[in-house]
C-alpha cells in the first residue's frame, strides 16, 4: 500500500564509464608477458586515482561555491559578521586546497 505523503528521492550520478579489461581465458592469458599485465594494472590504477582526484576537486568546488553564496547572503542580512564569514570561507577553501594538493602527490 502506497502512502500519498511519501516521496522517493533518487540521486543521479554522472561521469565517465571505465571499461575494465576482460579476463583472458585459455593459454593466451597465461602466455602474456608479465610486464604487459603489470603495465595494464598500473594504467587502471592510475585512471582510478585520477577519477578520485577529479571527484574530490569537483566536490570541493561545489561546496566552496555554495558557501560563497551563503557568505554573500549572510553579509547582506547580517553585515556585522561579514569579516567572520569570509574568514570561515577562506579557512575552508585553503584547507581543502591543501588536502587536494596532498592527494595529488600520491
Amino acid at each position: 500500500m502506497k502512502s500519498p505523503n511519501v516521496e522517493f528521492v533518487t540521486e543521479a550520478f554522472s561521469g565517465d564509464v571505465v571499461d575494465t579489461l576482460p579476463t583472458r581465458r585459455g593459454i593466451g592469458g597465461l602466455l602474456a608477458p608479465k610486464s604487459t599485465k603489470l603495465m595494464l594494472e598500473n594504467a587502471m590504477l592510475e585512471a582510478s586515482q585520477n577519477r578520485c582526484r577529479a571527484l574530490l576537486a569537483k566536490n570541493a568546488l561545489e561546496d566552496t561555491g555554495a558557501m560563497a553564496l551563503a557568505v554573500g547572503r549572510l553579509s547582506q542580512m547580517a553585515p556585522a559578521g561579514r569579516e567572520y564569514y569570509h574568514k570561515i570561507l577562506r579557512a575552508y577553501a585553503e584547507t581543502t586546497a591543501q588536502q587536494i594538493e596532498k592527494w595529488g602527490r600520491y
